[in-house]
């Protein structure tokens, strides 16, 4: 072999090894051990509508840090030319520059600065309200396929139970000591458990894409959930004391109120209130007195003062007067929102209360169902291997077992949602309770 071939195929070697570490290396990455928070932190960092609000509040902010700048005076300098072409008399040209610098004080600069500052306060509310929003949509998501894990290790150990009592009674048919209803029974529990395994499994891999999908994940990337809902079938009686109650609504709705005053405000200032100007002016020129020799000379410092008042205000019919009055409506209209809102409030903390109490009267019954289905289903199984029960009775006992187990984990993710409401109620971070 040439050594120009043998420099090839070492390159080709070199390539598929530097391939396959890239593709290990890569299939690491998209290997994710997630916990609740952790689920939280990829979706707020990936989320676009959060990263267009984060942009819309930096413009707020640069907007609020310069508002002060109608207080810095204008200033302009201007330079001009100019030859009268058809004269050769002495001054046919002249040269001009000035300065000019001038200043408006009005009312409406106080209430433009304000506006600012509260047009970036209320959208720090509304930054806030986006990403709780997206957090509590990934920790409902998050605590759903938690139920549904629980759900397929359920159904898992029930094709086991279903495949061993199967594999007994057909051994006890092919012994003689079993009828073949018993055995064709025992059969059709068997298939009917793997159906409802292949149909979960298959549900909770729809729901678990969609959950890389809310967190900005490749479809193939694997993911593990790290976590149950044991906390929530252990959760005492919740407690309001020394918990300051806060809501983006609330807080979004008290907002608009301030910066609908401020308008009214401004709106005042604009029917009555006075402006003044000032400027000041500084004219240097000079002109052509004797073949290209200019003589300059300066006009000196003008200055220049106005004060004026609108009177439109003090007509009722004016657009001055209507704007006051629209925007007084606005006010009052922003009040009545802004009580109901806290009502809102208080009824749905009160709500999310009540079920939290009756969820934990539903977790410690269905806790009693299972030590009484599980005593049963024992009793049932020992009854039916001495021949006084028959393989309906078994099966029946068994999908009590079954659906009391299941009815456990749903009453725990309902918990866990009834949680986070209150949560988002109180304004509290997500999994203060659920701790």
């Amino acid at each position: 072999m040439s050594f120009a071939k043998k420099l090839a195929l070492l390159g080709i070697v070199l390539l598929l090894h530097g391939f396959a570490f890239g593709q290990i290396k890569e299939g690491e990455l998209k290997k994710y051990q997630l916990t609740v928070d952790q689920a939280v932190d990829l979706a707020i960092q990936g989320n676009l509508s959060l990263k267009q609000s984060q942009l819309a509040l930096d413009q707020a902010k640069r907007s609020r840090d310069y508002s002060w700048n109608s207080l810095v005076p204008s200033i302009r300098g201007s330079a001009s030319y100019n030859n009268d072409l058809s004269s050769t008399a002495a001054g046919s040209q002249s040269i001009s520059l000035g300065l000019q610098a001038s200043f408006a004080l009005t009312p409406s600069i106080y209430t433009t600065i304000q506006n600012a500052v509260l047009s970036y306060q209320q959208q720090e509310i509304t930054f806030d309200s986006a990403k709780r929003s997206v957090e509590m949509s990934v920790r409902k998501a998050y605590y759903s396929l938690l139920y549904q894990k629980s759900y397929i290790s359920l159904l898992e150990s029930e094709v086991t139970s279903s495949r061993n009592q199967y594999n007994t009674n057909q051994r006890k048919y092919n012994a003689g000591a079993l009828a073949r209803l018993d055995l064709l029974s025992a059969q059709y529990a068997y298939q009917n458990a793997q159906t409802n395994l292949a149909t979960q499994q298959n549900a909770y891999a729809n729901a678990l894409n969609s959950f890389k999908q809310i967190l900005g994940l490749p479809v193939d990337a694997e993911i593990t959930l790290e976590g149950s809902l044991d906390s929530f079938l252990n959760l005492g009686p919740v407690s309001l004391e020394e918990i300051e109650v806060k809501s983006n609504t609330v807080a979004g709705l008290e907002k608009q109120l301030e910066m609908a005053e401020m308008s009214l405000l401004a709106t005042r200032f604009s029917a009555y209130g006075p402006s003044l100007s000032a400027g000041i002016s500084y004219t240097y020129a000079g002109k052509d007195m004797n073949e290209g020799e200019f003589v300059w000379g300066d006009n000196g410092p003008n200055l220049s003062v106005s004060a004026s008042i609108p009177l439109d205000g003090f007509l009722p019919w004016s657009s001055g007067a209507q704007s006051i009055a629209n925007q007084k409506e606005k006010i009052e209209n922003l009040n009545f929102q802004l009580e109901n809102a806290k009502q809102n409030q208080l009824m749905n903390i009160q709500s999310y209360l009540n079920q939290i109490e009756l969820e934990r009267s539903n977790i410690a019954l269905r806790q009693q169902s299972i030590t009484i289905a599980s005593q049963t289903y024992k009793l049932t199984q020992d009854a039916y291997n001495q021949g006084t029960k028959d393989i309906l009775s078994l099966q029946s006992a068994q999908n009590s077992l079954l659906s009391a187990r299941v009815n456990l984990q749903l009453e725990a993710y309902n918990m866990a949602v009834v949680v986070l409401n209150l949560e988002d109620a109180l304004g509290l971070p997500y999994g203060t309770f659920g701790k």
